[in-house]
């Protein structure tokens, strides 16, 4: 059976999605040690933590819905010959949205002063998310993204990145930019920036750049790193 050739310019890049995976990675790899590292910390700093936390969560529950909707079944019409891959991959987003509703569900009394106990079992659970994210997107990157270019056209893969961005309150963007611009080059920057509007790039410029390294630090100092 021919695949069905729906970009026809240059074939889409798939990398900045890899970016973004790097971001979650990164976070989720360090949200247990935030939970321990902050436990004689102020009620402040215990609630930077939490907020960090349940932006993380939410935000990783809004990126795999969008694939769910947006990605998946474009990609199960037009690459029929892997059908397992795409059941595996809607597998574990459901397995993963299960471990996330769990750390969702102990980040609220925690960082309401439920104590080191429950402070322990909620690090537990995002080591259990950390290490889901690290196995999903593995398979993702080597089996799944592969198949897009060629079969996904530019203006479609686009719509996921919009999305993406719309799914994250306004207040949040620039962190949630700036966690993942965190690790990038200098071509990698430019390959999330074209993904915002010219407003939203200015201002990360001239005052989210600068705001979220001031959170950064903040954030550090909360865990004992600063």
């Amino acid at each position: 059976m021919s695949i069905p050739m729906q970009n026809q310019g240059k074939p889409i890049t798939t990398h900045d999605m890899v970016v973004v995976h790097r971001m979650f990675r990164r976070e989720f790899r360090e949200a247990a040690g935030r939970v321990r590292g902050v436990r004689h910390g102020s009620r402040a700093q215990i609630r930077l933590v939490a907020d960090r936390l349940a932006l993380l969560l939410d935000t990783l529950h809004h990126h795999h819905a969008g694939e769910d909707r947006l990605l998946w079944p474009k990609l199960a019409e037009r690459v029929p010959g892997h059908a397992e891959l795409w059941k595996r991959m809607q597998g574990q987003h459901a397995e993963l949205s299960a471990r996330l509703a769990r750390a969702g569900a102990l980040l609220g009394p925690w960082a309401t002063g439920a104590g080191s106990a429950r402070g322990e079992e909620l690090a537990a659970a995002l080591e259990e998310v950390a290490g889901a994210v690290e196995e999903h997107f593995d398979e993702e990157e080597r089996e799944a993204l592969p198949l897009a270019p060629g079969v996904v056209s530019q203006a479609e893969w686009d719509e996921i990145g919009a999305a993406a961005v719309a799914a994250v309150p306004r207040s949040r963007q620039f962190t949630v930019l700036g966690m993942i611009l965190k690790d990038t080059d200098p071509g990698e920057q430019i390959l999330i920036m074209a993904h915002l509007p010219l407003p939203p790039r200015v201002l990360w410029r001239a005052v989210g750049e600068r705001g979220f390294r001031r959170l950064e630090e903040r954030l550090a100092a909360a865990v004992g790193h600063g």
